[in-house]
């Protein structure tokens, strides 16, 4: 019977006087962050004209003299998130934590950047500029050799997801590799023990939709190839799994049962993921307000960063939703209830 060393969440962080400033500006912030009943209401304006109306008496509304058209929507997110990794830059006592909250859009930018050179193709309106390695910088580095010019995690990613690919030839093994990397990063070697636990958190619940996907392709061979070499559960217990029905009882003495449950079981008669998607959303977004419940310490900071990232999917989400006249209901059942 598996068992894990908490009940809930694990433990993590230690009180450091020197984020005292960086906690009061913080605390001061999350009361302008959206609650649910916010994204419901933006989520049943009746277009996005009206949902830019609603934004007015928002830090949104600053942006809203650039916008001249509905599909504008993304430069007001931009800024926005512009203004985020600014505010973090600011206040971040170690360089560090600057480049683990950017990290992740370098390991998207990689991916972007292999699949150009083995495809030959031009992919770079996909680049993010919100990476910690300018995207020139990460472009000449990788195509002339000279990786020490960059971190070694990411230069050991695009070894591992050039050699997996060619191996294959099959294309999610890019994804699969960098996303590897980029676990087996925060997990062992981040300086942050918040961070190291919300990656092992969500390695678990990412490998166990994986196995979910897969067993409704009947292509639960190829689970190896993506598994997240991270998190609490032995990858052995996957891999020995021979259905989904089998991984759940072997977890059940643990928090991720609770989590998981309710939504395999309306999966099983509708054959939907979005409960279980947002009942995972809820538990990882639980963990972050945690977090932001600290008196001192930098996983105030690290929280109002997820906090406010959230907020900023789940306005595109709407955003989108509303310029290609989605139903309500529809956007509204995917709005986490934990923010």
């Amino acid at each position: 019977m598996l068992r894990l060393p908490f009940t809930k969440y694990p433990s993590f962080g230690r009180d450091n006087p020197e984020y005292a400033y960086a906690c009061g500006r913080v605390k001061a912030l999350e009361t302008k962050l959206f609650d649910r009943v916010r994204f419901e209401r933006l989520a049943s304006s009746k277009d996005i004209e009206e949902l830019f109306k609603m934004l007015q008496d928002t830090d949104y509304s600053k942006y809203l003299s650039d916008i001249h058209k509905p599909s504008d929507f993304e430069i007001l997110l931009k800024k926005e998130n512009e203004k985020l990794l600014s505010l973090i830059s600011e206040l971040a006592v170690e360089p560090s934590l600057v480049k683990d909250l950017r990290l992740p859009y370098d390991f998207l930018n990689l991916k972007v950047l292999v699949k150009s050179l083995i495809f030959e193709r031009d992919f770079s309106y996909s680049y993010s500029k919100y990476s910690y390695y300018p995207v020139t910088l990460f472009k000449v580095a990788l195509e002339s050799g000279k990786g020490e010019m960059l971190s070694k995690e990411i230069y050991d990613a695009y070894e591992s997801a050039v050699d997996s690919y060619y191996e294959s030839k099959e294309i999610f093994r890019i994804d699969a590799a960098i996303d590897n990397v980029m676990y087996r990063y925060f997990v062992n070697s981040s300086g942050f023990e918040f961070l190291r636990v919300y990656y092992n958190l969500s390695a678990d619940l990412k490998n166990v939709l994986s196995f979910l996907r897969l067993e409704r392709m009947g292509k639960l061979s190829i689970l190896k190839n993506v598994l997240l070499d991270a998190g609490y559960l032995p990858r052995e217990l996957f891999l020995k799994a021979p259905d989904f029905n089998t991984l759940l009882y072997e977890v059940r003495q643990t928090v991720y049962y609770q989590v998981l449950q309710p939504g395999y079981s309306l999966y099983q008669k509708s054959g939907s993921f979005v409960k279980m998607e947002k009942d995972i959303s809820n538990y990882l977004n639980g963990l972050i307000k945690e977090a932001s419940k600290k008196d001192l310490g930098v996983e105030v900071l690290i929280s109002y960063f997820f906090r406010k990232k959230n907020e900023i999917s789940l306005l595109r989400m709407i955003m989108v939703s509303k310029l290609n006249q989605l139903p309500k209901e529809l956007v509204i059942e995917r709005i986490p209830e934990v923010l």
